[in-house]
């Protein structure tokens, strides 16, 4: 008999890609979105869709039951009101392991896929790990913190794991396709520190690791960072798309006091409700001048997970991936 998984979050990057793996290896997949969420990708696939509230308990209780697996990756990323935040990211994860805990007690493994945001920045000089205690500084990382939470406080009935990747990059990343498409109009955003300031995974390995977690033992009721061991600057990030995409041809530069001002100008069309996007001042702020620096050496220790892709080899695959669309 294939394994069962539900997948929340189905239709964004990282729950695309995990579908699109666990479909690869003949799992048998329901994907739970939102009356109004486009599919269009996860068609292509055969699984199956289910819409409606998540918000409905007898919807959730149909949903989780029968399923080996529970991959929770649904989220509020983008700029909301503090209720929305705490719905999306709180509420409904605390709804849905409570539900699991009512309607499938014995589910392999409910995975819950958080992120470091819920861990908060780190100092400039070290490298942490999951003994840290959590100070998030954002609203999205506190009601994900608060979404671990309504999971650690019932995994001693419920085998569960909590993923906390760091940023993530490929193939289906809006930001990383974004920035592609202005690099290959010859627009190279120049940042002036070489500090490393972040930790990178590749999609593809991240999705490995997720995996390796979900089945392994050693992992349940365990928090993981999943990261590719080395730490960066974006200078470096992205200086390494630029080889790929525009190798040694000639450029415009793109300095920092005018990518502040985009900055300063996204937010003001957010204000308007003209744009929506994760970009703007905080979230340059965020990269430029504060550190998000992991160790995934406890996920190496316990499940034996080590990243595959360098820098080069995930940029290399990733600017593939969109010359073949022609972007």
């Amino acid at each position: 008999m294939p394994l069962t998984a539900l997948v929340t979050g189905a239709t964004g990057f990282i729950g695309s890609h995990l579908v699109e793996a666990l479909v690869e290896q003949n799992w048998r997949v329901t994907c739970l979105v939102r009356p109004k969420s486009r599919t269009g990708l996860l068609e292509k696939f055969p699984v199956n869709i289910l819409r409606g509230s998540v918000e409905d308990g007898v919807f959730l209780a149909e949903a989780v039951k029968n399923q080996d697996y529970i991959f929770h990756l649904a989220a509020r990323i983008r700029s909301a009101r503090r209720e929305v935040y705490d719905r999306a990211n709180h509420l409904f994860t605390r709804n849905l392991a409570q539900t699991c805990l009512r309607e499938n007690p014995d589910v392999k493994r409910f995975v819950y896929v958080s992120s470091i945001a819920a861990a908060g920045p780190t100092s400039s000089v070290e490298i942490q790990d999951e003994t840290r205690t959590p100070a998030p500084t954002s609203e999205y990382g506190r009601t994900k913190l608060k979404g671990e939470e309504a999971i650690t406080e019932i995994w001693d009935r419920m085998d569960a794991t909590i993923i906390r990747p760091p940023n993530v990059y490929g193939p289906r990343q809006q930001e990383t396709e974004l920035l592609i498409k202005l690099i290959k109009k010859r627009f190279v955003p120049l940042l002036k520190h070489d500090r490393k300031t972040t930790s990178l995974i590749f999609i593809n390995d991240l999705i490995k690791g997720m995996l390796q977690a979900s089945q392994s033992p050693s992992a349940n009721r365990q928090i993981y960072y999943l990261t590719d061991e080395r730490g960066y600057s974006w200078k470096e990030a992205i200086l390494t798309i630029k080889k790929h995409v525009l190798g040694t041809s000639l450029y415009v530069p793109l300095y920092e006091n005018i990518i502040f001002s985009a900055a300063w100008l996204t937010d003001v069309l957010k204000s308007m409700h003209l744009v929506k996007s994760y970009f703007g001042r905080r979230a340059w702020r965020a990269m430029v001048q504060t550190s998000w620096l992991f160790s995934s050496d406890k996920a190496s220790r316990d499940f034996g997970f080590r990243a595959k892709y360098s820098l080069d080899e995930g940029i290399k695959e990733t600017v593939a991936y969109y010359k073949r669309f022609a972007i």
